[in-house]
């Protein structure tokens, strides 16, 4: 098909697509400066590689529990597709996070181009959305942490792009893997749709592009048939029709007034939300579904209390639709300027970049901020992307000699199934019950509470649960640090009848977020009395 090629060709020689282009690999080189990977993300990749290894999409294989404590189905697969050849997960994921951000950059484009068009300065459009999400760290720094937040909102991005392009079964299609990477992409994609279909609609469905009955049809056979598939799947293999997770952040609700509202002011502020309000006097109706999305992501945010991690993992999908809102604002303000007086209509281009460089220097100082954080909380409360990678590669290389000494059905407890039990390929009971089949559906619901509780951890297995187990490493109490801790410091009730058993991986075992080599110290769990664990005795500790 030689024309649309030439046409293809023509497009990207444009300037204000090489432009585009080049603020991509700007946010790429960005994204690669935050590059991290975070403890919840090995939860996956533990349930990635035993479906590759033994064919069982199940946390804990020996003996076989099959719970649901993931929200990704979509990404566990991918991942499991490659570790079925031989490509480590935590690999993979690097990888397929950077894509899925260079693709978000690029679809951002793209719907900015269908909002405003592509003749004549309208072209150059784009360029503030994409430089505005290349300088963000609430953009950026979720190229990488090992998680499925880019891969969902790239999804749902290109079901935007594919229905405004008259492919109303690839929209559905997208649509549907979307939602199957991340469950929420359903609230986005349905609140974008549906305000879309009022701003658009009847214009649509009077216009000549609008699809035939049958594919309408198709297309909702597209979207509704693999998520119901995945939705029997799951009543039969887990015996649930919602995934552990659900019960377990359901809790979240309680700390809307707290976390949640915090959480919020994070992402106002993060985004300059305050100084991007004149801009609502030029929006214009292309840019109401993406600042639609912007509200009901925010609103979802704090409906469920939340979140710890630093730069607003939830709010990605507001992140970008804002930068698409003010892109598409960026452009009416030019035009408005451009048909008074021609000279002023690159302002809204200039205004656009001119922000975009000023982010960029707030990014730097937040960086070198999170960089000093290796351990603690940025502002008293968030965890940065330098300490949550330093506590994954701590556990990470514990558990990784953990598998090295002690035998196989060695039972574990633990207060992060991440980073541990993936390396250590341990069976492991997990004290916040995420992973685990009893906890969440117990009544009452071991709920913690306090303003120390942070959200997604306000379940906590009660000591008669974990006695019941009979574990043989309680790590859960445990303790992190670089020297070994005192017996005093062992925490009831699991304080008479155990003592401490220390794991040391060693200098050079763990590597910083950027890449240098340090020494995890030691990672210490509580070790029943009178039971020999590999090397670790049945004598009393002391100090």
């Amino acid at each position: 098909m030689p024309g649309p090629t030439r046409t293809t060709l023509a497009r990207l020689r444009e300037p204000a697509t090489l432009a585009v282009l080049g603020l991509v690999v700007l946010g790429l080189w960005h994204a690669s400066r935050w590059s991290f990977l975070c403890d919840d993300a090995y939860i996956s990749f533990r349930y990635a590689a035993n479906l590759a290894e033994h064919g069982e999409l199940a946390f804990n294989v020996v003996p076989l529990e099959r719970v649901e404590g993931y929200t990704n189905f979509g990404w566990v697969v991918l991942l499991a597709a490659g570790a079925g050849i031989g490509i480590p997960p935590e690999r993979s994921a690097a990888v397929l996070g950077f894509i899925a951000f260079a693709a978000i950059l690029v679809l951002a484009a793209i719907l900015v181009r269908q909002a405003v068009g592509a003749r004549g300065f309208a072209a150059w459009a784009p360029v503030p959305t994409v430089a505005l999400l290349a300088a963000s760290p609430e953009a950026v720094v979720w190229a990488s942490g090992g998680l499925e937040t880019a891969a969902a909102v790239a999804l749902a991005l290109g079901a935007m792009v594919a229905w405004g392009r008259d492919r109303a079964r690839t929209a559905a299609l997208l649509g549907a893997v979307a939602a199957l990477t991340r469950p929420d992409a359903v609230m986005v994609l349905g609140v974008w749709g549906t305000t879309w279909l009022a701003v658009h609609g009847r214009a649509w469905w009077r216009g000549a592009t609008r699809p035939s009955a049958r594919r309408l049809v198709e297309a909702a056979a597209c979207l509704v048939v693999p998520l119901a598939v995945h939705l029997l799947w799951r009543r039969s293999y887990y015996g649930t029709w919602l995934p552990n997770t659900w019960a377990v952040k359901a809790h979240g609700a309680a700390l809307r007034d707290t976390w949640g509202i915090a959480y919020v002011w994070q992402w106002i502020s993060a985004m300059w939300l305050p100084y991007l309000a004149p801009m609502l006097v030029v929006v214009r109706r292309a840019a109401l579904p993406h600042l639609a999305v912007v509200v009901a992501v925010v609103a979802y945010g704090w409906t469920v209390g939340g979140d710890f991690m630093a730069y607003s993992r939830f709010y990605l999908a507001a992140t970008v639709g804002l930068a698409i809102a003010v892109g598409i604002g960026l452009h009416a303000l030019g035009a408005w300027l451009g048909a008074r007086r021609p000279a002023l209509a690159p302002v809204g281009i200039a205004i656009g970049v001119a922000g975009a460089l000023a982010l960029s220097f707030d990014a730097h100082a937040r960086h070198s901020a999170d960089r000093a954080k290796p351990e603690g909380w940025i502002d008293g409360k968030w965890e940065g992307v330098t300490a949550m990678h330093r506590f994954a590669e701590v556990g990470r290389a514990a558990g990784q000699w953990l598998g090295e000494h002690v035998p196989a059905d060695t039972l574990i407890t633990v207060g992060a199934a991440g980073a541990v039990p993936y390396a250590s390929g341990l069976p492991t009971i997990d004290a916040f019950g995420l992973v685990d089949p009893v906890l969440p559906m117990m009544d009452p619901a071991p709920v913690r509470e306090g303003g120390g509780v942070r959200p997604g951890h306000q379940l906590f297995a009660p000591p008669s649960y974990i006695l019941s187990r009979d574990p043989d490493l309680l790590c859960h109490v445990g303790f992190r640090g670089a020297a070994p801790p005192r017996e005093a410091d062992a925490r009831p009730p699991f304080r008479r009848g155990y003592a401490w058993a220390c794991v040391s991986p060693g200098p050079g075992s763990a590597q910083e977020a950027d890449g240098a080599p340090f020494d995890p110290g030691v990672y210490c769990c509580r070790r029943p009395l009178a039971r020999v664990v590999g090397p670790f005795g049945a004598e009393v500790d002391h100090d």
